[in-house]
């Protein structure tokens, strides 16, 4: 299988071809019947006319489909109605979390998997499994890090620590030497590219196994001698290392999931932080309460409660008449309305009858800031839309700070509202990076700034050669477009670079920020050209 990450918009959407006869053999449907199932399922199918293979695209809602394994899973659901039940077994492996990391990367979840038989073809996709998952769920390794290894390779209780980086010395994968941690952020590949999460700190989290082997540095590689997993491995462990307790804990129940679709036995691992124990995986189905009123009276169709309990097990979930069982890997079930979609799903969409709503509502502008738009599509900026919570510590970084937290947040990444959209902003310059320059966005979004809910315009620029004089041009038309009268007022700014930074006055009343992005902060969003970036009220 093949699978490739298409950026839009600043989300991942996973592109996968695989060979019909591999997939025959987890699932033996006609190869049209697959097309088709994947297709009325949510996963646009297609054969590719030269290579005779199946292409699915996939949203990264579904993480769960990110493996041959995972959609012979769905259909097998859909056609045969056949839902397998994973269980994890209790065992003495233990994981130790030291204190050391709670500031970094604070949690772990694990799990070990034995009666494996590995084949170049199951090798291949677990490996893919791992690069959609930290592409989509991790958002690329900043949410959480995957690691594989062989179990005869190491020795339990395994610790997972910080150390100095250059105290971190050995062999690392697809690396021909051994090297400090300082050596593999500043040349390995996996470094380069994603040494900015830790490199910041004086420690660096490591997972250490009982013989005081370097099992990986987290969340940069693993070691060759610990972390190698071939056609001879029989059991692994695996531990997903992160910020966010939810996700490692869905990213981990997927691999586990897929693993024992190949065969394998799930096992739990103990991991012991120094406030308490918690036992991972934990596969149990998720109960929410279901009414079958309710679902029909959202999709405006009559179809009881039989046809329900056939169609959720068509979708993998069991129902009682009372609640519905959400399976373990499932990471895109949050709530009631996502069980009535799945059911939307197999009622087919075509075979909604639509109809005219029962209420009048006079016409009026629907966009109330479509010239905005128009002039900002004119100057060949692409629209953006981004969620209004963000990270608390991504915007200390950029020198903002949030007047609005959130309380118990259902990702840590997620804590805050935001004050500006400038920092939305650069993560999406920041995922885009590998696209071609120059690159241009725009941004017209809620924030939440000194007790007000506002509305502001933030645009940006990122190329190899840009400077102050084009980016206050466009600015210029804008307000020239709209008819207003603005001054700019060199001020000092933590997220723009002495003298490339102003205040911006429309009709004399200071409305909003102009200027370069300094360089470390474009460094901490992996963005390696020179940005310039404004953002401007438009209340």
């Amino acid at each position: 299988m093949r699978a490739v990450s298409q950026n839009v918009r600043g989300f991942f959407m996973v592109v996968v071809e695989f060979d019909y006869e591999e997939f025959k053999g987890l699932l033996n449907l006609p190869k049209e019947k697959v097309v088709n199932g994947l297709t009325e399922i949510g996963a646009p199918a297609e054969v590719e006319e030269e290579t005779g293979k199946i292409c699915a695209e996939l949203t990264p809602n579904r993480p769960d489909w990110y493996s041959m394994e995972g959609l012979a899973r769905a259909l097998r659901s859909y056609y045969k109605k056949e839902n397998k039940k994973y269980l994890a077994r209790e065992s003495d492996y233990r994981v130790k979390v030291d204190g050391s990391v709670k500031g970094i990367r604070p949690y772990t979840a694990c799990a070990v998997v034995k009666n494996l038989k590995f084949d170049d073809r199951r090798i291949r996709d677990i490996v893919l499994l791992q690069e959609k998952l930290l592409a989509t769920l991790g958002r690329r390794v900043k949410r959480f890090g995957v690691g594989i290894y062989p179990l005869h390779a190491i020795t339990f209780p395994v610790r997972y620590t910080t150390m100095k980086p250059e105290e971190i010395v050995y062999l690392p994968l697809n690396y021909p030497k051994e090297a400090d941690a300082r050596e593999i952020l500043r040349v390995h590949p996996k470094g380069k590219e994603y040494g900015y999460i830790i490199e910041k700190y004086e420690r660096y989290p490591v997972f250490v196994d009982s013989k005081n082997k370097i099992m990986a540095l987290i969340p940069i590689v693993n070691s060759a001698e610990t972390g190698k997993v071939d056609t001879k491995t029989r059991e692994v462990f695996v531990e997903v290392t992160g910020i966010d307790k939810i996700g490692i804990n869905q990213a981990l129940n997927v691999i586990v999931c897929t693993l024992a679709d190949m065969g394998g036995e799930i096992y739990k691992v103990a991991v012991e932080y120094e406030d308490g124990v918690e036992k991972t995986p934990c596969l149990d189905y998720v109960k929410m309460k279901f009414d079958v009123r309710n679902a029909e009276k959202i999709l405006g169709v009559k179809i009881g409660k039989e046809k329900v309990k056939e169609f959720l097990k068509r979708m993998g979930y069991e129902y009682n008449g009372r609640e519905v069982l959400v399976p373990p890997y499932r990471a895109d079930v949050m709530g009631e309305i996502d069980i009535i979609e799945d059911i939307a799903i197999v009622y087919g969409y075509n075979n909604f009858e639509p109809t005219l709503p029962n209420f009048f509502t006079p016409g009026g502008v629907i966009r109330k800031y479509e010239p905005l738009h128009d002039i900002m599509r004119g100057m060949g900026f692409s629209e953006i839309a981004t969620f209004t919570i963000t990270d608390r510590e991504k915007l200390e970084k950029i020198g903002w700070k949030a007047d609005k937290k959130i309380i118990n947040p259902a990702a840590e990444e997620y804590n805050v509202i935001r004050p500006t959209v400038l920092v939305s902003l650069l993560e999406v310059l920041g995922v885009n990076k590998t696209r071609g320059l120059p690159q241009k966005f725009y941004e017209i979004g809620i924030v939440y700034e000194k007790g007000e809910t506002k509305k502001k315009l933030c645009f940006g620029v990122c190329d190899k050669k840009v400077g102050f004089e084009e980016v206050r041009g466009y600015l210029q038309t804008i307000l020239k477009e709209l008819g207003f009268a603005y001054r700019l007022e060199g001020r000092e700014s933590g997220i723009f670079e002495s003298p490339f930074s102003a205040a911006v006055f429309i009709n004399n009343k200071e409305s909003g920020v102009i200027g370069k992005v300094k360089q470390d902060i474009l460094k901490e969003f992996g963005i390696e050209f020179p940005v310039f970036m404004c953002e401007i009220n438009v209340d």
